[in-house]
């Protein structure tokens, strides 16, 4: 199960940074003048966007993994086991909405 979870958000990621390296050479081709022969592809400038996505990406997931630890520390229970062991929906939900909040905070943070 846990290889399946990574594999995914491991998928995940590579689309994501794919869509924002084609959203950051077309914002790019736009503010830049167009040669006659039309939009080519400035690999520089799709590097420095690749790079740029992978760590913001990388930090954004630290961001969220140091927020769900002090949301465990500071639960009076283990998460982990409510979760995947007592199949707790509550603790699920409570987890699931302190990382969609983390997620918009760290996004609104890196300038996304």
């Amino acid at each position: 199960m846990a290889k399946k979870i990574v594999s995914t958000t491991f998928c995940l990621v590579i689309v994501s940074l794919f869509a924002l390296t084609l959203l950051g050479t077309h914002a790019h081709a736009q503010n830049a003048a167009v040669p006659e022969e039309g939009p080519m592809i400035n690999f520089k400038v799709l590097a420095g966007l690749i790079i740029e996505g992978v760590v913001f990406s990388i930090v954004g997931l630290i961001v969220l993994m140091l927020g769900y630890k002090v949301f465990d520390w500071a639960t009076p229970y283990d998460l982990n086991r409510q979760i995947a062991e007592e199949n707790n929906t509550a603790a699920g939900v409570a987890v699931a909405g302190v990382l969609i909040a983390l997620g918009i905070i760290v996004a609104a943070a890196m300038g996304g």
